[in-house]
């Protein structure tokens, strides 16, 4: 089975009797990791039949295509430049609202810090938190408001068509993640890039004129005066999971950024993106791009602000190892199996159809919070069923 082009790396053997015909099939369950997984709605690939018989002969199925899809709603869509925004609260404005925005938002990534991105987006726009809960994986915070899935293109985000304003951030921080995710791990992985970095662009990057998210200024405006920063190094893997440190997170790692953009420049800016790209730790890519590690940023970073410098350790400039880069070879395709001639296959059909789950629970009341790519929430699956049935193996 594969993703957006992509081999996924589990297969599943249903179970059959042997025969001179054989029906088997396997049914994907959204609740259980050993039987398929969560998959989000947008989702879309294809999948194919591997047989072998006793004697030895194997046969591959042509592939057939699938997406998964949720059909809880009446879903209006607007497609434009390889990202597709689907809605169903709102009516045609909402969506345009939504589509340039994100729009705008890649544009600045592409031109300004040369990121490229050429993959399909899907953006689902949910208007009512029970629903949205619903369509996200187990255990999602009660605090989400948006989350991404780069591996397979899809957003998705909960506001209703009057919390526009907020909505439209929140599309541009989603995106944000997923453009910046899939240029990152593209090459190595696993994103080496501090988390400060990543959150503090995706909020740099929610509006045209870059400007600060309000919500924020009153924790960051606190921590100037009380000079209660939180350190960099502190937030390079993961944020805090006390409210209040949270948000102070993205306060000071959206100032980092914009001190970066406005001292530095964009294009230092996009060459410490491609070097991460390469593979270097957080300190490694900063010492080669603007010649000072963590510390030594966040110390300039508090100068620039009116803050006072933190005292650290030791300013020694780390020692960098070579880094080597990574490249494939050559370009890996797909293989069209020979059919043999002793086995007849009808083609494998792929059907979608509802499947009742239980109402999830809801949070009495929904903050505004940032939506953030590390999103979670209530017990909640999509209704979906993929089955797809292979007869008559003679």
């Amino acid at each position: 089975m594969r993703q957006r082009g992509v081999a996924l790396g589990t297969r599943y053997n249903p179970p059959f009797t042997p025969s001179t015909s054989v029906q088997a099939s396997f049914e994907w369950n959204f609740q259980a990791r050993g039987f398929g997984g969560y998959l989000p709605p947008g989702t879309h690939g294809d999948y194919t039949w591997h047989i072998e018989d006793a004697a030895g002969n194997v046969f591959d199925t042509p592939p057939q295509a699938y997406i998964v899809e949720d059909r809880s709603e009446q879903w209006q869509t607007l497609a434009k430049e390889n990202i597709t925004v689907h809605w169903h609260a709102g009516d045609p404005s909402f969506g345009n609202a939504v589509i340039n925005r994100a729009l705008a938002a890649r544009d600045f990534l592409t031109e300004q810090l040369g990121v490229q991105d050429s993959d399909p987006l899907e953006i689902y726009i949910y208007a009512d938190a029970q629903e949205f809960f619903g369509s996200l994986p187990a255990f999602t915070p009660e605090w989400t408001g948006g989350r991404m899935f780069p591996d397979y293109g899809v957003i998705m985000i909960n506001f209703a068509p009057d919390r526009l304003d907020w909505g439209l951030r929140a599309t541009s921080h989603e995106l944000s993640h997923a453009i910046l995710h899939a240029k990152i791990r593209g090459m190595v992985g696993e994103l080496s890039l501090p988390h400060w970095l990543d959150e503090g662009l995706a909020v740099y990057n929610e509006t045209n004129d870059h400007a600060p998210d309000e919500q924020f200024q009153d924790s960051f405006q606190t921590a100037l005066r009380r000079n209660s920063f939180i350190p960099l190094r502190k937030i390079q893997d993961r944020f805090p999971t006390d409210p209040d440190q949270a948000e102070l997170a993205y306060a000071e790692s959206y100032s980092v950024i914009k001190f970066m953009m406005d001292e530095y420049g964009s294009s230092q800016f996009a060459e410490l993106l491609n070097v991460y790209q390469k593979g270097a730790l957080p300190d490694e890519a900063i010492v080669q791009v603007y010649g000072m590690n963590q510390d030594q940023l966040e110390n300039a970073w508090r100068k620039k602000i009116g803050a006072p410098e933190r005292a650290i350790t030791s300013l020694g400039l780390p020692t960098i190892a070579p880094h080597p880069t990574f490249e494939i070879s050559s370009p890996l395709g797909d293989v069209t199996p020979t059919p043999l001639p002793s086995p007849t296959v009808e083609p494998t059909t792929v059907s979608f159809s509802d499947m009742p789950v239980s109402a999830p629970s809801v949070p009495a009341s929904f903050p505004n919070v940032p939506t953030t790519s590390m999103c979670g929430g209530t017990l909640a699956f999509i209704g979906l069923l993929l089955v797809s049935r292979l007869k008559k193996i003679k």
